[in-house]
């Protein structure tokens, strides 16, 4: 038995006597990171590749790109005041009606901070378009009162020497065709700090593709789909025993996850295959 990965990122068997399993999605998985530094490692003369902090007040603000980052260097942001908000801002393409995630991580050391994803337009109709999707977390750490009137042990909010994950679902509305938005990432109208790094932005959802191919003298009895790790199937078909082939799309399914096809044959056998492949092994076969 020899598996066969064809340019799309297909896999299919060749010369086996097995059912041939092949599974494909739209976009294919894993998907791309849409967002261009997502580490923050490039750039030069001290500016990040790709982002730039945005405020109207300026002096409110120590901004920098430097090293500490989860691996390597981040984005830093002290607001001295409340008076103003202030963000490291970087642009995406999107697609009109598809859902991304926004993922990444922070530390807080004091204050509020907001990490939305937006973009407004006006259709040709003038009426206007938005996305507008946010993520708050808020600490009391370096509060003005502390030590003094205030233990610091007492002050509420993560540990700001530890970094903290975010995640954002962000749907962009179909319509008019919303081309780019924006990701902010910033302190929110209190004085405070803030570091971000890893950030990661793309589609949220796939369509998957499932084809099975029973051998020469076989059938097919059942096919069910299920993200690994779950017990309940996204998808789960009985079949009358069928000798030709069978496939199905299956819609809007979480791009960050993996799926199994297991199909079962008449004569007993299951035999299985993941998607994404994390080998270049046969597909599973057992009883």
């Amino acid at each position: 038995m020899r598996l066969g990965l064809l340019p799309s990122g297909l896999v299919c068997c060749l010369g086996v006597q097995a059912a041939g399993i092949k599974i494909s999605s739209d976009p294919a998985l894993p998907t791309p990171n849409l967002v261009q530094n997502p580490d923050l490692e490039q750039g030069a003369d001290g500016k990040p590749l790709g982002w730039s902090f945005i405020t109207a007040t300026p002096d409110n603000f120590q901004t920098g790109w430097q090293e500490g980052g989860r691996s390597g260097k981040c984005l830093w942001a002290k607001a001295l005041t409340g008076k103003m908000s202030g963000y490291w801002n970087t642009t995406v393409a999107v697609e009109a009606g598809r859902t991304y995630f926004l993922q990444g991580y922070y530390r807080l050391g004091g204050g509020r901070i907001l990490c939305y994803v937006h973009s407004t337009i006006t259709g040709p109709d003038g009426k206007q378009v938005s996305v507008d999707e946010r993520f708050y977390r808020s600490s009391l750490r370096g509060h003005w009162l502390s030590p003094v009137f205030l233990p610091p042990d007492c002050l509420s909010g993560p540990a700001p020497e530890q970094w903290q994950p975010l995640s954002l679902k962000v749907p962009v509305p179909a319509g008019p065709a919303v081309k780019a938005v924006a990701i902010s990432l910033g302190i929110y109208f209190t004085p405070g700090e803030a570091w971000f790094d890893d950030i990661w932005f793309g589609r949220a959802e796939t369509d998957l593709q499932v084809s099975v191919a029973p051998a020469p003298g076989e059938a097919l009895k059942r096919v069910i789909v299920r993200k690994v790790g779950s017990e309940k199937p996204v998808f789960d078909r009985a079949l009358a025993d069928a000798t030709t082939p069978f496939s199905t799309q299956i819609a809007n399914q979480p791009a960050d996850a993996e799926y199994e096809v297991e199909v079962t044959l008449a004569d007993g056998r299951v035999v299985r295959q993941r998607y994404p492949e994390r080998t270049t092994g046969p597909p599973e076969e057992g009883r």
